[in-house]
């Protein structure tokens, strides 16, 4: 299983006459997060979310057409609040149900999971038919996703900028359940990034001979850098949307344009293990070895003593026989 595995989903009511869309993303430690829309099939055209789209585009449109549809019908906006409330004393009250899914999801039994999915609505709606798919992907992969969004010539201008120019450009992982957001991290803060592209081609030959095992054969990163925030900059062109900050690590800066609304990923998570690299961990003398240097003295004693005692045996006996 990946570091993320998102289920998306999609289904109708025939009988109520109603659309339901959404994903549940749950992580390999088990955290999971969802997001559901339920809509009037009269509605259907505000819909523009489909299984072909990446994650990221679908997270980001489904909270905008519940706020559009809220606006067209207060309906709408207080049965998608009832529907919240089915969905976390659901999963609270089955707790195999995230199990089920993890299994389903490592065999990749796109049935069995519509099967599942199915079966958890079953309560608030019955009979729907659910069509299911199956995105995974890893930390990095995900944040590489959230990298473009916004990516729109405005963007391009500020990175492009005299003090950004010579910066290569990264991202910060994404955690989107147990991360914070951006505008949380403080300057000087700890931070695991990937990176997107170089400055240049020395910048790039220096990374590889400097972090050999966190990158291809193609020169991609493949694995998680760990970084500080050395700036932060609110930037006016993206109104409240992006935080563009600088990053350094171990002598080579980057630069990123952050979406305030995602969460990031913290150091004191403890992963991903950053290469294959693991601190030396001093060993220390256990209490089992000091006794067993204890007992190797001793046996050393006792083993004199034993010599000692026979050749002063030996000596008696000499005397009694000659001397006598």
């Amino acid at each position: 299983m990946s570091d993320i595995s998102i289920v998306k989903f999609a289904g109708q009511s025939k009988v109520t006459l109603e659309g339901y869309v959404g994903y549940f993303l749950i992580t390999r430690s088990g955290d999971f997060k969802y997001d559901v829309i339920q809509y009037p099939l009269s509605f259907s055209s505000m819909i523009n979310v489909s299984f072909k789209d990446d994650f990221k585009l679908i997270q980001l449109r489904i909270p905008q057409i519940k706020n559009r549809m809220a606006k067209s019908s207060p309906e709408i906006k207080e049965m998608n609040a009832e529907l919240e409330k089915f969905i976390n004393k659901r999963i609270n009250s089955d707790e195999s149900f995230k199990h089920r899914l993890k299994i389903a999801i490592q065999n990749a039994d796109i049935e069995v999971i519509g099967s599942i999915i199915e079966d958890f609505f079953k309560e608030w709606v019955d009979p729907i038919k659910m069509s299911v798919d199956i995105q995974e992907m890893t930390f990095a992969e995900f944040s590489k996703q959230l990298s473009k969004v916004g990516n729109s010539e405005d963007a391009f201008k500020v990175i492009k900028r005299d003090d950004l120019k010579d910066l290569s450009e990264a991202y910060p992982i994404v955690d989107p359940i147990a991360g914070k957001s951006i505008n949380d991290f403080k300057i000087g803060e700890k931070v695991y990034f990937t990176v997107l592209r170089f400055a240049n081609d020395q910048v790039k030959s220096e990374m590889l001979k400097k972090f050999p095992d966190d990158f291809n054969a193609q020169g991609e990163n493949v694995s998680p850098l760990v970084g500080r925030i050395i700036s932060k900059e609110f930037v006016p062109e993206f109104g409240e949307d992006f935080t563009l900050i600088k990053i350094e690590c171990q002598n080579f800066y980057f630069k990123a344009m952050v979406l305030n609304s995602m969460n990031l990923m913290t150091t004191s998570v403890g992963v991903p293990i950053i290469g294959n690299s693991q601190p030396a961990v001093p060993r220390q003398p256990s209490v089992k070895s000091e006794e067993e240097v204890h007992l190797h003295l001793a046996d050393i004693l006792v083993a004199v003593i034993l010599v000692a005692g026979i050749v002063g045996t030996a000596l008696a006996i000499m005397y009694f026989f000659f001397m006598k």
